[in-house]
């Protein structure tokens, strides 16, 4: 910066750095273009050179002209097809030469006054045939302290124009319009229209009211060179030199000079704002997605709690039956006109078998099959459900763009919600329902199987009929066979009946609630399995989506507190005094 500064500039300029320094570091975890971070840099390095004034605007709109006549030399070609295809950086020589700075840049050094205090930059057209002449105008800007934009009187302020100011207006430029040609006009009425016109726009455009100059840019270059002051006053060039001159004063000069880079700082800091807002709006519907499928696997278990118990029950009820048989076997074997039957042991076993066991294997299968079904069909269910809300969430996606920036971002969360979507649709493809179901009924099948020996061994159904005799006590040939006939009809027999019942029914009933313990936790185990499985396939998306809120709301902070600095700065440089 070539002016002399005070305690209070250096603190600016200070302060200046640190916070574009905290910015880069900052777009550094962002992921931010090499571009960017070329801009920031150029930005601070600009502030030691020379002021620079941009002159922008449509090809033949004269902005080449412009500059000759402010410079009072015929230094940049003109002409009414594109002239200029590469930025040109005017600067102060001993003798006219130019130098390739490559990058599509050339510097030209000319002997004039003017140009010990300012590098004047030719521009190629905003509306240029070739794409990359307008590319590299718009890379520019964020170099300028002062942008000269150039409009033509003959098509004043045309939609590429407006265009064009907003991008110079989002880089927080000094903008300085210019109404070229304004002697092609009839007169002073068209004149003013014009002037009007354009002012009117550019504020509406900008946000504030330009600085807008009239000028006959062609007129001022003759004048100028001829020594024609008449007419160099008419061409409205001596008013904008003005204008120009005191830009370039101490203050005001340094006033522009600082806020050049805070404008280039804003404008990033702006942006990634923006795109981490867009990003944390996609992540929260990323979060309410997890959520919907939480809630869904929540839904899940507390349906399953509740359907459980009819399945259950439905296994338990070939119990009931057998219950419900013994009761109606005792009644019909265990009785006084049955005594003889009774002696027989073998006999007694092979009716109980086939009056109250007989079938209860085939009703203990259609329970469990159904059990099984019901359970792999609900299993199938939930990973349809996660499927359909995650198809849901990546067409979304598809409908709305992600900003470029954070290019990272973009891809490691499609490519999760891809990642995922696939592992569901490869768990349903993969899913044989009949495959499945006959291995849960196998598992189930086998859980019953062993409670039910256990439990039949230990009521000892096989040797019923010893049970009913050994256990009377008497001895039939000590007895007579009228007392014998009366004490079993009224004593015995009567109460060996209830107690078998009561043995049977507190039978069935623990192998009820046991196999009821037992099909609950092999059903959870199931469901267990199944739960981890679907963890397992969301979990690389729920930790992005934790990882990505936390990581976006820290920068979301960080870049808010910069927003906050650069608005200080800039108020503080605006309160700087000569």
């Amino acid at each position: 910066m070539n002016v002399d500064m005070s305690e209070a500039t250096r603190d600016l300029l200070s302060r200046e750095r640190n916070v574009i320094a905290d910015l880069r570091a900052t777009l550094d975890r962002l992921n931010a273009s090499e571009s960017d971070f070329q801009d920031l840099k150029t930005a601070l390095r600009d502030l030691e050179g020379l002021f620079t004034l941009v002159v922008c605007g449509e090809f033949n709109s004269g902005k080449s002209t412009l500059l000759n006549a402010l410079l009072g030399e015929e230094v940049m070609p003109s002409g009414v097809t594109p002239t200029t295809d590469r930025i040109t950086i005017v600067t102060y020589g001993e003798r006219a030469r130019d130098v390739d700075e490559g990058d599509f840049t050339l510097r030209r050094e000319y002997p004039a006054e003017l140009l010990r205090q300012v590098a004047l930059v030719d521009t190629p057209g905003t509306n240029a045939v070739v794409k990359k002449h307008q590319e590299l105008t718009e890379k520019f800007v964020p170099r300028a302290d002062l942008v000269l934009f150039v409009t033509s009187a003959d098509r004043a302020f045309t939609e590429s124009e407006r265009t064009f100011l907003e991008m110079i207006r989002s880089w927080g430029k000094k903008i300085v319009v210019v109404v070229n040609k304004l002697d092609i006009l009839a007169n002073d009425s068209e004149h003013e229209q014009v002037m009007r016109f354009v002012a009117d726009n550019a504020k509406q455009t900008l946000g504030v009211a330009p600085q807008v100059f009239g000028l006959k840019a062609r007129q001022a270059f003759v004048a100028k060179r001829d020594g024609d002051d008449a007419a160099l006053k008419d061409s409205g060039l001596p008013a904008l030199e003005r204008y120009v001159s005191d830009s370039l004063a101490g203050t005001e000069r340094l006033k522009l000079k600082l806020k050049s880079p805070l404008g280039v700082a804003q404008r990033l800091t702006d942006r990634y704002l923006a795109e981490i807002n867009e990003q944390l709006q996609h992540l929260e519907d990323d979060r309410r997605t997890l959520e919907e499928i939480s809630r869904q696997r929540e839904q899940f278990r507390d349906d399953m709690a509740s359907e459980l118990g009819g399945y259950v029950s439905r296994v338990q009820g070939a119990f009931y039956e057998v219950e419900r048989r013994g009761d109606i076997f005792f009644n019909d074997v265990v009785k006084v006109t049955n005594l003889s039957g009774m002696l027989s042991s073998a006999q007694i076993r092979d009716a109980f078998e086939a009056r109250v066991l007989a079938g209860t294997d085939r009703d203990l299968q259609r329970a469990l099959s159904e059990l099984a079904d019901w359970l792999i069909q609900r299993n199938l269910q939930l990973w349809e459900d996660v499927t359909g809300y995650v198809q849901e969430r990546r067409f979304a996606d598809d409908e709305r763009v992600i900003g470029e920036v954070g290019g990272r971002f973009q891809y490691d969360r499609t490519t999760l919600l891809k990642r995922l979507e696939l592992s569901t649709q490869d768990v349903l493809s993969r899913y044989n329902e009949d495959k499945e179901a006959d291995q849960v009924a196998k598992m189930l099948q086998g859980t019953v199987a062993r409670f039910v020996l256990t439990v039949f061994v230990g009521f000892g159904l096989g040797a019923v009929g010893v049970v009913l005799l050994t256990g009377t006590g008497l001895d039939i040939a000590s007895v007579g066979v009228g007392v014998l006939v009366v004490l079993l009809g009224f004593l015995v027999i009567p109460r060996r009946r209830r107690r078998l019942k009561a043995q049977l029914a507190e039978q069935m009933q623990t192998l009820r609630e046991q196999l009821e313990e037992q099909l609950d936790e092999q059903v959870a185990e199931e469901m267990q399995r199944a739960s981890e499985r679907l963890t397992g396939a969301v979990a690389p998306y729920t930790r992005f989506v934790k990882s990505e809120l936390g990581r976006l709301h820290t920068l979301d902070a960080e870049l808010s507190r910069t927003d906050t600095q650069l608005n200080n700065l800039r108020a503080d440089v605006d309160d700087l005094r000569g």
